[in-house]
Parts: structure tokens; C-alpha cells; sequence
């Protein structure tokens, strides 16, 4: 049974130390805008609720329909403690997974994980160009007790974690469907990639 983009929670990740960019990448302006405001608007509409994870010492309000949380200071650093801190955070169900500084996000391949999802999936991640992109994903929220066993027993890697609980595959031939020039996994490091972003942007 297809899970109803409606019902679906959206997690956007802020809390990342952006030590290659040098300054906070959610609210750095692109176009005149902040980051994390381009991948708030591009998110599928409707949908069950929006939280953005933040680190403990980030003080920012969040947008009106916007729930702000923090994540586990002990944690490692790195993204799979955002997205536990997320997924603990929303209502039973599903939940997409985003990053803060993908502002070309595309909110129809998002929309196509949810038909794609299956009864006993924890994750569904695509591929493309033959690498996973867990930053745009479809999670159950009840990922995140197992994702949080893997966190304990060592695990650092968003991919590793995902790997020992259990994952599928988006195609790269079905992201192609939604988003042909993969421009909604493009991710700004650094300064420079926001120009990059210009040229490629419609």
C-alpha cells in the first residue's frame, strides 16, 4: 500500500558544524534567501509536519508550521544523529529526510518514494551516479531505535548504520524520472558552489 505523501513528516538537517563553508550553511543567503528557506518551500506540499534538527547550541526560530529540535551533543558528530533526533521526534509513521544546503531539492522524486515504499521497509534510499543519497530519503520513524542500537554500537556512518539495519534502493533510472540532472542531490560545501548553483538552477 502506496504511503500518502500527506502523512509523511519532513525532517531538514541544520545542525551540521559546515566546517568546509566556514559559516552556518542554513542561513547563508542564495538568491536572496536562506538555504534552508529554498529547501523548506520546495518540500512536498501537503505533508504531515516539518522538523528542522538543530545543534543544542544553535539558537534560530524556526518558520511558522516548524518544529525546531536538537540532537544528542554527546552524539558524534555527522549527520546519522540528526536523523535519529528526527525520526525520534516525529509521529508514527513516515518521514522524508533532507539536508539544509540542497536547495534544488525535487519535491516529485520525494513524492515518488512514498509509492514506491513497501510494508516492511525501514529505509528507502536513492541512488545516483552509484552513490547512496540518505540525505533525501524516506525513513519509518520507527528506524530510529535501530539506527540508535547501531549509533551506540560504534557506528558513525549514516550509510554503515543503514546497511546493518536494512535498506532499499531507489534506482538511479527512477530518480531520472523525477529529477533528470540529479540537481535536487547537490549539496553546497563551499562558497564557490552557490555561483555553481547559478548555472545550473532553473
Amino acid at each position: 500500500m502506496a504511503v500518502l505523501p500527506a502523512e509523511v513528516t519532513a525532517i531538514v538537517l541544520a545542525g551540521g558544524r559546515s566546517t568546509r563553508f566556514g559559516s552556518d550553511k542554513g542561513l547563508t543567503l542564495w538568491r536572496g534567501r536562506r538555504l534552508v528557506d529554498h529547501v523548506l518551500d520546495r518540500l512536498p506540499v501537503p505533508r504531515a509536519g516539518t522538523v528542522v534538527v538543530l545543534r543544542a547550541e544553535q539558537d534560530r526560530d524556526p518558520p511558522p508550521g516548524v518544529r525546531s529540535v536538537h540532537d544528542d551533543p554527546a552524539a558524534p558528530d555527522g549527520p546519522l544523529r540528526g536523523v535519529i533526533r528526527g525520526l525520534e521526534a516525529c509521529p508514527p509513521g513516515w518521514a522524508w529526510v533532507v539536508a539544509c544546503d540542497q536547495p534544488l531539492i525535487q519535491a516529485g522524486l520525494l513524492e515518488a518514494l512514498c509509492t514506491t515504499a513497501l510494508p516492511d521497509d525501514l529505509a528507502l534510499v536513492p541512488e545516483w551516479q552509484g552513490r547512496l543519497q540518505p540525505l533525501s530519503g524516506l525513513y519509518r520513524t520507527a528506524a530510529a531505535s535501530r539506527l540508535k542500537a547501531r549509533q551506540t554500537a560504534g557506528d558513525r556512518s549514516l550509510i554503515d548504520a543503514l546497511a546493518a539495519v536494512g535498506f532499499r534502493t531507489f534506482s538511479e533510472s527512477r530518480c531520472r524520472r523525477y529529477d533528470p540532472r540529479g540537481l535536487g542531490f547537490l549539496n553546497v560545501n563551499r562558497p564557490e558552489q552557490l555561483q555553481e548553483l547559478e548555472g545550473l538552477a532553473p
